[in-house]
Parts: structure tokens; C-alpha cells; sequence
């Protein structure tokens, strides 16, 4: 092989190494966080690990709420949460499992019910079994995307131009 070759082997090379380089400083994007909760419906009450009743499911917008719902009693309960479009049954014993995808239009409290056990028509004020999901910011709207480093862009443009010129000039010696 000539020496051509060996020089445009070495500049991928190089180039390779200087993205390797460069890659923690590219822009990186937040994990939103999973929250498992195990809710029961148990003496026509929803609970928490022992919480009194009412109780609440919190969350931070862009998690996935990921609930368990154990109907304890030996009657028909349902979860039902209007906001977020949920409405199942359980009869007694049984075991159903939620996942919800919260977003920045979700922060806020919202009530959840059992239909057959609360009373009420308004959406977010029901009593007897109810319970609340709590959507929190993280603290205003959400971030903007991270921005790269300061000159990323014309050390990218060099970058590129320095291997326009290295391969027209090995193309020149052959």
C-alpha cells in the first residue's frame, strides 16, 4: 500500500480520536425517573404502606408513575382518575397494574376515586374513597436543550476544512 493510504488511515484515525475527545462535551438529555407505587383498596379505603387515607401519589413531571393497585376488600373497587383517562375495575382480589407518563401539562393535584364508594361530580372534589396524584415541577417550564461549547461550531468547520486539505493533498501525491 502507499504512502497515501498509511496518511488517510492516520487521519481517520486522528479524527476519531478528537470526536472521543470531544463527545463529553456534546449536549446529553435528562432521564426522567420511574415511581412505583403499590396502592390498596382495602375497609372501602385506598393506602399507601399504612398512609392514612386520603392518600398521595407524588411524582415530577416527565416520570412514569408505575402503580400497583390491590383490591384487598371482597367487593368491586374502581380507580378512576379522569385526568389522566384511567378508569379500571377490580373486583375483589384482584391485581392490576398502571403505568402513567407525566408531563409538564400534568403538574398539579388531581384526585383519583373509587366510583361505587365516593360521591361527588365534580372531577377533583369527590369524597369517601378517594386518594390524590401530585405532579410536581422541577421548577418552571422546561429547560431548554443544552447549547455546546462555545466555538463547538467553528471548531467543527477547521476540523472539516483540515480534512478537505489532507485528503486533496494526498490525492495530489499519488
Amino acid at each position: 500500500m502507499g504512502r497515501g493510504g498509511v496518511d488517510m488511515r492516520r487521519a481517520v484515525f486522528l479524527g476519531l480520536i478528537a470526536a472521543l475527545f470531544l463527545s463529553p462535551y456534546l449536549p446529553s438529555t435528562a432521564s426522567a425517573a420511574d415511581v412505583s407505587v403499590t396502592l390498596q383498596m382495602q375497609s372501602f379505603q385506598f393506602h399507601i404502606d399504612g398512609q392514612t387515607s386520603p392518600p398521595t401519589i407524588t411524582a415530577t413531571a416527565n416520570d412514569t408513575l408505575r402503580l400497583r393497585i390491590e383490591n384487598l376488600d371482597s367487593v368491586l373497587h374502581t380507580f378512576t382518575v379522569p385526568h389522566f383517562s384511567i378508569d379500571e375495575s377490580l373486583v375483589g382480589g384482584a391485581i392490576v397494574f398502571v403505568n402513567i407518563t407525566t408531563d409538564f401539562g400534568d403538574v398539579g393535584r388531581w384526585q383519583f376515586w373509587c366510583s361505587p364508594h365516593s360521591g361527588g361530580t365534580d372531577p377533583e372534589n369527590h369524597s369517601g374513597m378517594i386518594g390524590w396524584i401530585e405532579i410536581q415541577s422541577t421548577s418552571g417550564p422546561p429547560p431548554p436543550p443544552p447549547k455546546p461549547l462555545p466555538g463547538f461550531e467553528a471548531l467543527a468547520a477547521i476540523g472539516a476544512l483540515a480534512a478537505a486539505f489532507v485528503i486533496v493533498g494526498l490525492r495530489r501525491r499519488q
